[in-house]
């Protein structure tokens, strides 16, 4: 389960980066919208078998990540790239997080 979670996460995240940085698409949007709801679908299902706050942790992480991206993709639309580089740094450091979370569990 801790591996297909991990894939999930990296799913998103290489759907996402394709999809804001290089290539716009309507298609691709929709893809990156399935593929944040099946990462948060995924990250539910597997912080039930956690205990109380390993389950606030990676539900928290996981919602960041999929806020923090849509965030990336508003701004990106919006032709506002100024502080975009903070973000990305923002967002690849809770996903290493949450996969070293992931790994310990």
């Amino acid at each position: 389960m801790t591996l297909l979670s991990l894939l999930m996460l990296l799913i998103y995240i290489v759907i996402s980066a394709a999809t804001i940085i290089n290539l716009r698409s309507r298609t691709l949007d929709i893809a990156r919208y399935i593929s944040g709801a099946a990462f948060l679908i995924m990250m539910i299902t597997f912080s039930l078998s956690l205990t109380s706050p390993d389950l606030y942790i990676v539900l928290a992480l996981s919602l960041c990540i999929v806020l923090s991206v849509e965030i990336t993709a508003f701004k990106e639309t919006k032709g506002d790239r100024a502080n975009l580089f903070l973000i990305h740094a923002f967002t690849l450091t809770m996903a290493l997080v949450l996969i070293i979370i992931l790994i310990t569990l």
